[in-house]
């Protein structure tokens, strides 16, 4: 499974990784007792790339008109500007001792930190891309609706002449992502949806003009028009569909073939990993909805309803999702507030000191539920041949059990 969800991404932190990975190696080799060696040259390389890297971020920055690039990208390129000192400082430390500790230390974190800078940096900016392409696709789907005044064929004239170029943008767009993509399974719902709005096309030129023959003939108009806004309808939700699909960035092959703990206990570690910028966010009134740390808020309710559905306790279940509940109402109470321009009114102030209150409220509900379910022994299986083996064996062994879940095999 790939580890990037695009080539390009890919194809930059790769080397990057497997730089790390390399001082991660002398790092524990020191710990073995080995001197560290002589890291002047790699580092400097480095933080020349890293100084190219960060003039190229505050360009694009600088040049783009995407308010939300402007606000996540700062931070990132800052986090990696000083992970390149931290790894200057840990190499004039190396040459001075080549079996410090401390140098060992702040070289692990001045990789760490360049290796997590420069992936935010890069998920910035595709998602910047990401939204340039949505921004199309939303375009086509508000022009879609415009079928409801044409009435005439010179209204059919103007509104296929205008279409056409929409819709080339966005096609050319949707596949030039497409190939971009490293996830098969994302690929191939994009070419699906892309696919379908091309053949329905010519389908709803040809709705629109039987709609107008029969207005005007007084002949089968409310059957066509039914027929027309069937056809409307199908491709407004083709390019939604694809508006949807273009924000995924991970595909779990394995989450579906998991038994209910595994996948409680990955949602828990990722509502941790999630907490800090989601507290980020919380805590800045400028802070612009849509972001990244509203996106990590919205990641978090999420997971925690993965870990509600799995609870074998109803009640842990009914407090985990009126906790969601509750936090996502006072979310999006709280991003009206802030696109009115009125993040820092006491109400919206208020609202951030609750939801960080309710967040922490969700966090230990969700770890309580998943230990009760774990602790419990009632889980539901796994649907793979494994999966069912393992429950049969477990029923073999004590026939008088009831775990709740259906039998794959009958006594």
């Amino acid at each position: 499974m790939p580890v990037f969800h695009t080539k390009t991404i890919e194809s930059i932190l790769e080397p990057v990784a497997q730089q790390v990975s390399r001082l991660v190696i002398l790092h524990e080799e020191a710990e073995d007792g080995n001197a560290m060696p002589d890291l002047g040259q790699p580092v400097m390389t480095v933080k020349t790339a890293v100084e190219n890297l960060v003039r190229v971020g505050y360009d694009t920055c600088n040049s783009s008109d995407d308010q939300i690039l402007k606000q996540d990208m700062p931070p990132c390129l800052n986090r990696v500007d000083e992970a390149s000192l931290f790894l200057l400082q840990a190499s004039d430390m190396l040459r001075a001792d080549p079996f410090s500790a401390a140098a060992r230390k702040k070289l692990i974190e001045g990789s760490r930190g360049i290796l997590q800078g420069t992936s935010q940096l890069l998920f910035c900016f595709d998602e910047s891309e990401v939204r340039k392409i949505i921004r199309t696709c939303k375009g086509v789907r508000e022009y879609l609706a415009i079928t409801e005044v044409v009435d005439s064929m010179e209204d059919l004239c103007r509104f296929i002449k205008n279409l056409s170029p929409v819709l080339t943008n966005m096609t050319k767009l949707v596949d030039g992502r497409e190939k971009e993509l490293t996830h098969q399974v994302h690929r191939m719902m994009l070419i699906r949806s892309l696919d379908e709005v091309k053949n329905l096309t010519p389908v709803l030129i040809s709705a629109v003009k039987m709609f107008i023959t029969a207005k005007h003939t007084n002949a089968g108009a409310p059957e066509a028009q039914s027929n027309r806004d069937y056809i409307v309808r199908k491709m407004s939700d083709e390019v939604q569909e694809i508006i949807r699909v273009l924000q995924l960035t991970t595909y779990d092959e394995d989450e579906w073939d998991a038994d209910d703990v595994t996948v409680m206990k990955k949602s828990v570690n990722a509502i941790e990993q999630k907490m800090k910028p989601a507290f980020d966010w919380l805590a800045d009134p400028a802070a612009l909805v849509g972001s990244s740390g509203d996106k990590a808020l919205s990641q978090i309710l999420e997971d925690a309803r993965k870990v509600a559905e799995r609870c074998t306790d109803p009640a842990d279940r009914d407090r985990i999702l009126k906790t969601v509940g509750d936090i996502d109402s006072m979310k999006n109470a709280l991003s009206e507030l802030r696109v009115q321009g009125k993040g820092s009114s006491p109400q919206a102030m208020s609202l951030a000191r609750e939801i960080q209150n309710k967040l922490k409220d969700l966090q230990n509900l969700t770890q309580a539920g998943t230990m009760k379910t774990e602790r419990s022994g009632i889980r539901k299986p796994a649907p793979t041949v494994e999966g069912k083996v393992e429950q049969a064996r477990q029923w073999l062994a004590n026939p008088a059990l009831d775990d709740g879940w259906p039998k794959f095999l009958s006594p």
